[in-house]
């Protein structure tokens, strides 16, 4: 019966792992300046991405604006992401779609053309292709190399831009093609880093050319639409315009500046990030006028005022604002923008950061996550701006091709079948907790786990924390509830105590006397 039973469970087994064979999984990394995320997603009926995990890790310094300047501190991060991203998706992760970001990455402009080869002067497919392979031989500058090539426009005998030249009739073909360009140092210190995590860059996308294709329709690329990443160290622009990809930027700024500057006021660096998400504002006159206390380093609260938190945000943010509509009207699409500027990034979840690009620029602004080629039943998974990379690396990815991975969670039921079958029998309480029945009671208690016949004692009320005065926030730090505190006596600390030591009078050994001692 036992060989039976093993080969049935074997069967089983493979029925499993066939069917999580099937799924087509796809892994992107996304390098920043402040944190290594990792997305894993699989394809979906009607090319949707389904999102599996999405894991973030902070750097702790390791990334520049973009360039990486410690691959160890990087590499670190890199298998932590991954640890994580492995055991929820399930899988071992050995190939990934990598992006990369920062001023060593820029688009530049080429044009060239072809005499048309047929005699009534007709455009085919051929004279496209034969231009194509002219802009292949185009070779970078030193100490570069091209990521990307693609065309912007065509253009015949007239000038006239055309979209799809083939059946026009001209003499020659000219074409303007984007080229984008990387600088060899930055590639080869993210290449390193990989390798030393033992993970294959399958694709290398620069950012800014693929952020859009998860939050802008191809409407809005075609009206012209700007999309603003926001990142720690770096904020990259991407122009749409006639559906095409006209120009990207990487301006070496980004959220880390802004926390930079709240720390010069003297808050603690740890809690610069929860204040700026939860209290901050990048416009000051949209702010409430209240205090938020902090605790600093000499362990008492101090109080600040949020309207000088906005204050210094809104500087900031505006920098990067004037920074952003610089490029875009030095590029010559100021004009251009139906659709307007979308913002995205960890630095676009911002209290009214919206609001203060759209009075810098004078253009409609929205905050979006990504939403665009995603399972709705996906979306909750990346509601917030800072996984808007990860998921559009993803996406482009999908398109070359699954990534191999090796299935992990279809082995623990193999490791479960191989286990000897053991006949057992139902433990009383006194057996599974190592105690002896006592005689002559009805109902057997174990000393120290509370099991009795006798009835419970109601536990007392415990009072809650007094309410803080009318008008002051209190920055509560979830991770470090030492260093960041609403009262100065510790109410919480207190209110732990109060209600343990209520659990232990409640549940106390019948067999002990209440000599009223707390333990």
């Amino acid at each position: 019966m036992c060989a039976s039973g093993v080969a049935r469970l074997t069967i089983n087994k493979k029925s499993i792992v066939d069917k999580v064979d099937k799924k087509s999984y796809v892994i992107a990394v996304d390098i920043g300046s402040s944190n290594v995320v990792i997305a894993v997603g699989t394809m979906a009926e009607g090319g949707v991405m389904n999102i599996e995990t999405v894991v973030s890790e902070p750097t702790e310094g390791g990334v520049s604006a973009g360039m990486v300047d410690n691959s160890k501190s990087v590499g670190m991060a890199l298998r932590r992401a991954r640890e994580r991203a492995e055991k929820d998706a399930g899988i071992t992760i050995t190939d990934a779609y990598v992006g990369i970001s920062g001023k060593f990455v820029r688009s530049a402009r080429y044009v060239d053309h072809v005499f048309v080869e047929d005699v009534d002067n007709c455009i085919s497919q051929r004279d496209v292709n034969a231009l194509m392979e002219r802009m292949r031989n185009v070779k970078a500058a030193d100490g570069e190399i091209i990521m990307d090539l693609f065309p912007i426009s065509y253009r015949g005998d007239t000038g006239v831009e055309m979209k799809n030249p083939v059946g026009c009739y001209s003499k020659q073909l000219s074409s303007t093609y984007n080229f984008i360009l990387c600088e060899h140092m930055a590639k080869d210190r993210l290449r390193r880093v990989f390798l030393d995590a033992g993970i294959k860059i399958k694709g290398l996308f620069a950012n800014a050319a693929v952020v859009a294709d998860s939050v802008v329709s191809t409407d809005e690329k075609e009206e012209g639409v700007a999309v603003v990443d926001i990142g720690g160290g770096v904020t990259d622009v991407a122009i749409y315009y006639g559906g095409v990809l006209r120009h990207i930027v990487s301006i070496p700024i980004g959220g880390s500046a802004v926390n930079s500057d709240i720390r010069a006021y003297g808050i603690p660096e740890k809690v610069v990030e929860k204040l700026k998400t939860r209290f901050g504002s990048a416009v000051v006159d949209l702010t409430p006028d209240e205090i938020i206390q902090v605790r600093n380093s000499s362990r008492s609260l101090k109080p600040y005022l949020r309207l000088n938190v906005a204050a210094v945000i809104e500087a900031r943010m505006t920098d990067i604002a004037e920074y952003v509509w610089n490029e875009i009207r030095d590029a010559g699409f100021a004009k251009k923008l139906a659709a307007g500027i979308v913002l995205t990034g960890g630095g676009a979840a911002l209290k009214n950061v919206d609001e203060l690009f759209h009075r810098v620029t004078g253009q409609e602004v929205r905050v979006a996550c990504a939403e665009m080629g995603v399972a709705t039943e996906s979306l909750e998974k990346v509601a917030s701006p800072a996984s808007t990379l990860a998921v559009s690396i993803l996406i482009n990815g999908a398109q070359m091709g699954a990534c191999p991975v090796s299935v992990v969670r279809a082995e623990e039921p193999a490791r479960k079948a191989a286990e000897p079958a053991v006949e057992t029998k139902p433990l009383t309480v006194n057996e599974r907790y190592g105690a002896p029945a006592e005689e002559g009671r009805s109902g057997a208690t174990a000393k120290g786990v509370g099991v009795s016949a006798e009835p419970e004692k109601p536990v007392p009320p415990v009072k809650g924390p007094e309410p803080v005065d009318k008008g002051r926030k209190d920055l509560d730090d979830d991770d470090d509830e030492d260093d960041i505190d609403s009262n100065e006596g510790g109410w919480f600390s207190r209110l732990r105590e109060k209600a343990r030591r209520a659990f232990d009078e409640a549940f106390k050994n019948p067999d002990e006397g209440d000599d009223g001692d707390d333990y």
